[in-house]
């Protein structure tokens, strides 16, 4: 039985680099597969330094500038319509909801609150960037159904027809289901930032 230790890739590299130990050299010189293996090493570092040099054409930012500039001006017209949609949303709940006098004063105070927090949790969202980070499975299935939900939300609140009652409970309720969802987005791309930095 041949219980002779063969040298590692490690101790190889290094020998091909001139920095290995003299065990290295000396058991490179006694044992064929070792040498085998330090001259299959040899052989791609020179092939890899046969390969030709690229440089990127000068020419191609002609091409890639504009495209470059066009999905910035789509993103910034992206973000101001959904911050535009955000204060019609606000404009048309302040003036459509119109709660009983019992309950006026604290119904308007809870929907400020639910308002407020959604747009302090929208800016934290937009403050994550989201759009800029990459998400597993899981966690993009996660994103879509919670946009999904915040879709149907905002579609709910853009329609007074779907939430305005006697009471005005329902455009509160609107309004923290919607502050949810987004707590939930935040949450998920924040544990994904954190997830990824370790």
């Amino acid at each position: 039985m041949n219980d002779m230790r063969h040298a590692d890739t490690e101790e190889l590299l290094a020998l091909r680099d001139g920095e290995g130990t003299a065990w290295t050299r000396s058991h490179v010189d006694a044992c064929a597969a070792c040498a085998a293996e330090l001259y299959r090493l040899e052989q791609v570092r020179a092939r890899l330094k046969a390969l030709p040099a690229f440089t990127p054409p000068r020419e191609r930012w002609s091409v890639i500038g504009p495209m470059v500039r066009r999905e910035r001006r789509q993103r910034f017209w992206r973000g101001a319509v959904g911050l535009a949609t955000a204060a019609a949303l606000t404009a048309v709940t302040f003036v459509a909801v119109r709660p009983a006098p019992s309950n006026a004063v604290a119904e308007r105070a809870a929907l400020a609150r639910a308002m407020a927090r959604s747009q302090t949790l929208e800016q934290a969202l937009k403050a994550v960037r989201p759009d800029q980070r990459a998400l597993n499975g899981d966690a993009a299935q996660a994103v879509a159904e919670l946009q999904d939900q915040l879709s149907r939300i905002d579609a709910q609140l853009a329609d007074p027809a779907a939430w305005k009652d006697r009471d005005g409970g329902r455009a509160v309720d609107l309004w923290q289901q919607r502050a949810g969802v987004l707590g939930a987005l935040v949450d998920v791309h924040t544990t994904r930032a954190a997830m990824a930095s370790f």
